[in-house]
């Protein structure tokens, strides 16, 4: 048997900051030993369970820093708690780390994509990649550059990319082809509310010609919302400019009823097959009304209508993602304290925790 032979070399006391009460700084005055061990020459200090080596928080108040982090900013809390913001910061991000490291791991299915600018005015783009179907952030990366897109979900193995089923994003030509690349039993579809947002440009395109011919006309003066609404979501103020502007540009209202025609066909429950009929025949009633800027958005209908009429088998969208681009500019206007996009990526990844 072996017997203990440590010592007690010394004792000191040691100070530990814990929890506040009642708004007030608390702290813990602990009489800490210093052991020596004979047989391997040797100091090595007492341990306490409610806090780390070499720390002075406890680690129950390590984590009330860090809830508070979630909720404020850096700068905020530094002042609250009285600690300093390097302190904050640190606890904030070893946190952060420890909590999405914690999260368990899903097998995704539905994979959507879309980007936001890192920089507003600098064509500096990250890409945010989103499980749909769980409403997940799988990761935030710091470019948009297709080549890099690809090698990343390369990294992520062969098994997770053929588990990919469905792929959505906007008609940016870069996601298209890296899910091309990357997913090759994935279905890809175009994000139904992009695709619409070409067909209310076509109309605002018309609205604004009609302004430069009929200056003078207040009817078609600060019509542009209304145009664009759901027909349903208009007042019965929006409803009769409307109508006063429809009397004197008729092939407007053909544009904005066409345009309300086409969403109600997405907003059935159609099969595929179903609704290419459905669409065919709404593009062949639009190629007779002959205006250039709804003939423009037709071009570009030509060329992603496959991906556009995948939406009616697998029903999925990026508007939760536009939802969680957002949440992400708040995250960039409050700042929080990050300086590196490593600690951005955590605000935003423990935002969505």
């Amino acid at each position: 048997m072996f017997e203990k032979r440590q010592v007690v070399n010394q004792t000191y006391e040691r100070q530990f900051r814990d929890l506040p009460i009642t708004g007030k700084e608390v702290y813990l005055h602990l009489s800490q030993r210093q052991f020596y061990c004979p047989d391997c020459d040797r100091h090595f200090n007492e341990r306490f369970s409610f806090v780390d080596p070499k720390h002075t928080l406890t680690r129950r108040y390590e984590r009330y820093v860090y809830e508070c982090c979630k909720a404020s900013t850096i700068q905020k809390i530094s002042a609250q708690e009285n600690l300093g913001w390097h302190t904050v910061n640190e606890l904030c991000q070893r946190g952060a780390r420890q909590e999405i490291d914690e999260r368990p791991l899903s097998k995704v299915r539905v994979v959507g994509m879309d980007e936001f600018a890192i920089k507003k005015g600098h064509r500096n783009y990250a890409t945010v990649i989103v499980d749909l179907e769980r409403v997940d952030i799988i990761d935030i990366l710091e470019y948009r550059d297709q080549e890099k897109l690809i090698e990343y979900f390369k990294n992520k193995g062969i098994d997770w990319c053929e588990g990919i089923e469905v792929f959505c994003s906007d008609m940016w030509q870069g996601f298209l082809n890296t899910a091309k690349t990357a997913f090759p039993n994935a279905t890809l579809v175009v994000d139904r509310f992009h695709f619409f947002g070409y067909l209310n440009k076509a109309l605002d395109n018309e609205r604004k010609s009609l302004r430069r011919q009929f200056k003078d006309r207040d009817e078609f003066k600060r019509l542009k919302w209304a145009l664009l609404k759901n027909a349903e979501d208009l007042t019965d103020d929006q409803k009769k400019k409307l109508a006063r502007a429809f009397l004197l540009a008729p092939q407007l209202e053909l544009i904005y009823r066409h345009k309300e025609k086409i969403r109600l066909i997405f907003d059935q429950r159609l099969t595929r097959q179903q609704g290419e009929v459905e669409l065919n025949q709404w593009i062949e009633q639009a190629k007779k009304m002959k205006n250039k800027h709804l003939n423009n958005f037709l071009y570009m209908l030509n060329d992603w209508k496959e991906y556009v009429l995948n939406y009616f088998t697998h029903r999925f969208t990026t508007s939760v993602i536009e939802g969680i681009n957002n949440s992400i500019k708040t995250v960039k206007r409050m700042g929080y304290g990050f300086r590196n996009f490593v600690n951005f990526k955590q605000r935003i990844l423990i935002s969505f925790a």
